[in-house]
This record gives structure tokens, sequence and C-alpha cells, in this order.
């Protein structure tokens, strides 16, 4: 069994890399964009809700030398030979990678996350209940709204 530390790693001025630019790769950004704007997406094409936001998008197809640079990595495509492969390149160059979906091909997991401010509260199951993640986060973030609105101070 796999088993996932938690833990916050520093992201600024660093490439975080999503190959493909679907809806797979748009539930992920949206968290990740919380945190930074050095987003590269490699795809042959990127949906609109992702164009235009100041991320670098790259209009083609997945080579191994797209990993050149990269921090962190988010095989993010529909295609499982496409993100086994973003996985195994990313695995030889010493790059962590995520494999959406696939926590047993990932070396690390997203969390279900609330950020407020300068505050962040991450659910996690160790991939293994989604589902239960979401719904305690949810939880958690009524709670927090109801017993502290303001995170500013």
């Amino acid at each position: 069994m796999k088993v996932f530390l938690p833990l916050n790693v520093r992201v600024d001025n660093k490439k975080i890399l999503f190959v493909g630019g679907g809806k797979i790769a748009l539930h992920k950004i949206q968290t990740i964009e919380k945190y930074t704007r050095n987003i590269t997406i490699v795809s042959p094409e990127i949906i609109d809700e992702l164009k235009g936001k100041g991320f670098t998008e790259i209009y083609k197809t997945y080579e191994p030398s797209d990993l050149d640079g990269a921090f962190l990595v988010y095989a993010s495509t529909n295609i499982e030979e496409v993100n086994r492969q973003v996985r195994d390149d990313a695995e030889a160059r010493g790059i962590i990678v995520n494999v959406v979906d696939n926590r047993e091909l990932s070396d690390f997991i997203s969390p279900a996350i609330i950020k407020k401010g300068e505050m962040t509260v991450a659910v996690s199951s160790n991939g293994q209940n989604v589902k239960k993640s979401v719904a305690w986060r949810n939880r958690l973030r009524e709670m927090i709204d109801e017993e502290w609105p303001e995170t500013n101070q």
C-alpha cells in the first residue's frame, strides 16, 4: 500500500508542468493556481477555461524534453499510455509526478484544500477515498466560515 506524507512544498519560482490541457487538468490547476501562476501546459488542445490565464501554453504532443526544468509534473491526459510515459520519463529524471486519478502510479497526491488568506487547510484520505476527503473539506469550510469569517487579521 502506498503511503503519502502530508507536507507543504515551496513552489514560488518553480515550474509546475501539466501534460494535458482538458477537464482533467482543469480540476488540478484550479487548486494549484491559488499558490502559483508558474504553470506550463503541454497539450495538442487546451480548453477555453485554461486559456489566457497567464500560464505558459504549449500546443503539441508530449515529448520527454518537455520535462526540462520542471519541479512538479501532473500527467493529466485522458490517455493512460501517455500518462504512464510521462511518469516513467519524470521518474528517470528524478522529478516527482502525479498521475491524475491513479494513486498507484503517483509520487504525490493532492489533498482537498481550503484556502482563506494566508491560511490553508488540507484534507487527505491517503488517496483512498476522494469523496470523503471532499466531504470533510466542505464541512470544515462551513465551520471555518461560521466561526472565523475574517482571516486577514
